[in-house]
């Protein structure tokens, strides 16, 4: 059982120089990239364009770097590799190494005086295995003041349970997660690997400058989108889940999802709600699916899906219903304008039409 920081006696913090300090390529937040301990030039270049490095830049040429924020280290092997305050980390390489910024074209105008850069020689350093503090860096980051986006909290619940062997349940009772999030997030992390192992999908190629994890962690929750997959809640929290019958159907699942950038195919889910739920609606209809399958819009093929009878029903009801809000209001609201009069008179021939029509329909039928 992992230990929480606060009931083990951390080690006295030390000074390390900076330069012995390696970016953590495990870092969740570059759970959507597969990098190795050698490319520490690409994390560095990734969290400066994606994590706002520049902000923790602006504050450190202000007032150097501040002693009592220490990063924490993991020694794995010969190597120190910080778990925790890579941003830090970055903005001091950064501001320290001109040399690095030019090798990877980072142009800024910095000045930093004498006493910032000594500032930043040596830091201020805890070592600890990852297993003993992952409690205070999940919560930190899943529900503290810096927060992770919904990918790389998942990594990082994968990597606990996995890693360290400890169980979901405890995982969420530590992070305070009362809302089951945990465990959706650990079985959206599954099909998302699953799918990047089998080369059926690359973040990388989404359609959207932002990749919305919690598209798929919560179609996951859809019956209609687990008998789509041929999965189980309780597949869903095991390694590749997706039986390979059905990989065809993860691929598809993940282009409706997030399109293709290279072959300029758009998402059907453009926002959660209501597209995510009315896809999960499709999949229900083996006509909705067909016309999914066809390229056609999605309110296209949620028109199919539902059939004539669900959409004559529902376009009656929403008349009925919009009628009434604006009875509710013609006293108030309506100041003679000519122009919604005659749309009012154009409503009442066409309701009377319909009223007319479905009467022979219905006598015809008796």
């Amino acid at each position: 059982m992992a230990t929480r920081p606060s009931e083990t006696r951390l080690p006295k913090i030390h000074l390390e120089p900076y330069g012995n300090l390696l970016l953590d390529p495990d870092n969740p937040r570059l759970a959507e990239l597969k990098l190795t301990i050698k490319d520490q030039d690409r994390i560095l270049q990734w969290l400066w364009k994606n994590k706002a490095v520049s902000e923790l830049v602006d504050s450190m040429l202000a007032g150097g770097y501040w002693p009592h924020e220490e990063v924490f280290v993991s020694k794995e092997g010969s190597k120190l590799v910080v778990i925790e305050g890579n941003r830090r980390l970055a903005a001091v390489k950064l501001l320290m190494e001109p040399e690095t910024r030019a090798r990877l074209n980072i142009k800024a105008d910095w000045n930093p005086s004498q006493k910032v850069l000594d500032s930043m020689k040596e830091l201020p350093v805890i070592v600890r295995p990852r297993s003993e503090i992952w409690d205070y860096i999940g919560f930190k980051h899943l529900n503290g003041p810096q927060p992770w986006d919904s990918i790389a909290k998942a990594q990082y619940i994968h990597r606990v349970y996995f890693n360290f062997g400890v169980p979901l349940e405890q995982i969420a009772s530590t992070l305070g997660d009362r809302n089951d999030t945990v465990v959706r997030m650990y079985r959206g992390y599954l099909v998302l690997k699953q799918a990047m192992d089998e080369g059926l999908f690359d973040p990388e190629n989404r359609m959207k400058p932002k990749f919305a994890f919690s598209h798929l962690w919560t179609a996951l929750t859809y019956k209609s989108v687990q008998e789509f997959l041929g999965v189980t809640q309780e597949q869903l929290l095991r390694p590749n889940p997706v039986p390979k019958k059905n990989r065809q159907k993860l691929g598809e699942l993940l282009l409706w999802l997030y399109g293709n950038k290279e072959d300029e195919v758009e998402p059907k889910v453009r926002s959660q709600n209501p597209h995510l739920r009315e896809m999960a609606e499709v999949l229900e209809s083996a006509r909705g699916l067909q016309f999914l399958r066809s390229g056609q819009p999605l309110a296209v093929a949620l028109e199919a899906a539902r059939g004539d009878t669900r959409l004559f029903q529902d376009a009656v009801s929403k008349a009925e219903s919009e009628l009434r809000t604006a009875s509710r209001f013609v006293a108030t609201g309506y100041s003679g304008e000519r122009e919604l009069l005659e749309t009012a008179t154009n409503i009442e021939k066409l309701a009377k039409t319909l009223a007319s029509t479905m009467r022979q329909q219905a006598a015809g039928s008796e």
